[in-house]
C-alpha cells in the first residue's frame, strides 16, 4: 500500500510538471516577421608599424663558450637600440640544440631572437643596418598600429551600422511594414585582410652593412561586418 501511495504520488506530480509546461507553452504567440540581414564595411588603411625580427645564431663545441658567444652579441645589441625611444625592443626564442654526426653529440647550435617595432622607420632601418655586423634578418613585416587600427573601425563600424539600417528600410517597405524593431545585432571586426608588406630575408653577417635595407609599409585592408535579426512592425 505504502509503494502505491509513492507511485501515485510521483505521477501525480508528473502530470503537474507536463500540463505546465504545455499550458505554459500555449501562453507564447508565434513569431512572425523575422528577418536575418548582414552589412559589411571595409577601407585601407596605412601600416605605420614595422617589424623587425633578427637573430643572433652560433654553433660550437663548447657549450659553455658557445652560450657567452650568443649573450655577448645579443647584449652589444641591446645597447645599441636601448638609446633610441623610437624603438621597442625584446629578446625572445632563447634555444640551444645538441648536433649529432653518427648517433653522437659532437657540438652545439644556439640561437636568440631580438624583436624590433616602432613607427619611425627610419630609425628602425638605422638600427637594422648597425645590427647586421653580428645579427641576421629573420623578417620585415608592416601592419596598422593598434591606434590606427581602433580608430579606423570605430569609422567602419558606424559605416556598416548605416548600411544595415539601409537594409532593413528596404526590407520594412517591400514588405509593406509601418517600421521594425531590431531584435538582436552583433558587431564582428576580426575581418582583416592581410595586405600589409612584407619582406623576409636570411643574411649572412658581415663586418658592416653599407646600406639600410629598403622598405614601403603598404597599406592593409580593415573590414566590419554587422549582423543581427529585426521584426517587422
Amino acid at each position: 500500500m505504502e509503494k502505491l501511495k509513492t507511485f501515485a504520488a510521483l505521477l501525480a506530480g508528473f502530470l503537474w510538471i507536463w500540463s505546465t509546461t504545455v499550458i505554459g507553452g500555449e501562453q507564447h504567440d508565434p513569431v512572425y516577421d523575422q528577418y536575418s540581414l548582414q552589412a559589411s564595411a571595409e577601407s585601407e588603411v596605412v601600416n605605420d608599424l614595422m617589424l623587425v625580427r633578427m637573430q643572433v645564431a652560433h654553433e660550437d663545441s663548447d657549450a659553455a663558450r658557445l652560450a657567452n658567444k650568443v649573450n655577448t652579441d645579443m647584449q652589444w645589441a641591446l645597447e645599441q637600440v636601448r638609446g633610441v625611444d623610437a624603438i621597442q625592443a625584446k629578446t625572445e626564442n632563447y634555444s640551444t640544440h645538441p648536433k649529432y654526426e653518427q648517433q653522437r653529440v659532437v657540438g652545439w647550435r644556439s640561437a636568440q631572437t631580438l624583436s624590433l617595432s616602432g613607427s619611425d622607420f627610419d630609425a628602425i632601418k638605422a638600427a637594422v643596418q648597425l645590427l647586421q655586423s653580428r645579427l641576421q634578418v629573420q623578417s620585415m613585416a608592416f601592419q596598422p598600429s593598434d591606434e590606427t587600427r581602433r580608430n579606423m573601425e570605430d569609422e567602419l563600424i558606424n559605416e556598416a551600422l548605416n548600411n544595415m539600417k539601409h537594409r532593413a528600410q528596404i526590407v520594412q517597405e517591400n514588405m509593406g511594414a509601418s517600421g521594425y524593431r531590431i531584435m538582436q545585432l552583433n558587431i564582428d571586426t576580426g575581418h582583416r585582410y592581410a595586405g600589409r608588406a612584407r619582406m623576409e630575408a636570411t643574411m649572412m653577417r658581415s663586418a658592416s652593412v653599407e646600406t639600410a635595407p629598403a622598405v614601403e609599409g603598404g597599406e592593409s585592408r580593415i573590414s566590419v561586418t554587422v549582423s543581427g535579426q529585426i521584426q517587422l512592425q
